[in-house]
């Protein structure tokens, strides 16, 4: 019987696991998805504009605020809504 090595798909499979273990984490390695997690749940809601104000005053770049979003969603710790005036907001869930 012939030995089948693995296939492209194999370490595609193998790269999305490891993005997903990476940390999302500023040139200062703090986390910043568990800074702004914490944040969101001190607040309960959050709008958008207070989250940027808030990544600015500390120095956090806008692509790793982004990371961080994207990573807490994903995790299904926060949701996207949009409130009454139609701006975005973050909330905790559950």
């Amino acid at each position: 019987m012939e030995r089948r090595g693995p296939t492209l798909f194999d370490f595609i499979q193998q790269d999305r696991k490891q993005e997903e273990r990476r940390p999302t984490r500023t040139e200062g390695g703090r986390d910043v998805s568990e800074e702004l997690f914490a944040l969101i749940k001190s607040r309960k809601r959050i709008t958008k504009e207070e989250i940027t104000r808030w990544a600015k005053e500390r120095g956090i770049s806008t692509a790793d605020l982004i990371r961080a979003v994207e990573r807490l969603v994903a995790e299904k710790r926060i949701r996207k809504r949009l409130d009454d005036e139609g701006n975005l907001v973050y909330e905790v869930c559950g």
